[in-house]
């Protein structure tokens, strides 16, 4: 059995989260943003933040 592992930018992340549903409410999907300065994927309903990426520099 052989493995394929793929490196993903926080981007990547970012977008492969996109236009999933909300796990903290029931009307809400997720969208690219920014949450406290960061890119991030929030609620478009609820504005709770899934996931956000820190600059590292």
């Amino acid at each position: 059995m052989s493995t394929i592992r793929q490196s993903l930018s926080g981007s990547d992340l970012l977008t492969r989260l996109e236009h999933r549903s909300c796990t903290f409410c029931d009307e809400g999907s997720l969208v690219r943003g920014q949450y406290k300065g960061n890119d991030a994927v929030v609620c478009d309903q609820c504005r709770t933040p899934m996931m956000q990426i820190w600059d590292m520099e």
